[in-house]
């Protein structure tokens, strides 16, 4: 709880009762490696917040191969549904890439929580932009040249220097082998010289 206290005494400060509320009624949990926190087209009606670890938003496609869709790390917001306020599922498998320590409240428990306390709610407003923010950052990868897509990825979002494998990075990036993802590297060592 400390840990997610601190995160969020960054943006404002929690009253007691705040405290007292989100150790109430969430838990901490650990997942391992590989586990599962969803998977594509189930239903979890709840909310977590990445405490540690790294996870992965995957899609099945036409081949029934694993395609990584974008990359959850530390401090970010999870959702077991569409958003908080809905019920039915986001189509998408949530995958844990390491061993991982997440926060999770029920949907209807954490709606409560915004409806009754403002710091919650202004929390949870920062947290939604900070998902879109990074949501944008995966939009536009397709958009650029294979080269510049590594390099975007890194500069936006530098926490994943070196978490991911080879496959894992050409299955986000939409290489279709390891030579393009090599080619990229090479671009992203290059870039400042």
């Amino acid at each position: 709880m400390k840990r997610l206290q601190d995160y969020f005494s960054g943006y404002v400060a929690l009253p007691e009762e705040v405290i007292n509320f989100l150790s109430q009624n969430g838990k901490i949990k650990h997942y391992k490696k590989d586990e599962y926190y969803i998977r594509e087209n189930d239903i979890k009606h709840s909310s977590a917040f990445l405490l540690e670890g790294l996870l992965s938003y995957e899609l099945l496609n036409k081949k029934m191969k694993i395609q990584i869709e974008r990359i959850g790390t530390v401090n970010q917001y999870i959702e077991g549904t569409k958003h908080l306020y809905s019920r039915s599922s986001a189509e998408v498998a949530i995958r844990f890439l390491a061993d991982s320590t997440v926060y999770e409240i029920n949907n209807e428990i954490l709606q409560e929580g915004i409806g009754r306390y403002p710091e919650l709610n202004f929390l949870n407003h920062i947290l939604k932009q900070q998902a879109l923010n990074t949501i944008k950052v995966y939009i536009r990868i397709p958009k650029l040249d294979r080269e510049e897509r590594l390099a975007f990825l890194y500069v936006k979002i530098p926490e994943l220097i070196g978490k991911l494998t080879v496959d894992q990075m050409c299955s986000l990036l939409g290489y279709t082998d390891h030579r393009q993802y090599y080619a990229a590297l090479k671009y992203w060592h290059n870039k400042d010289q």
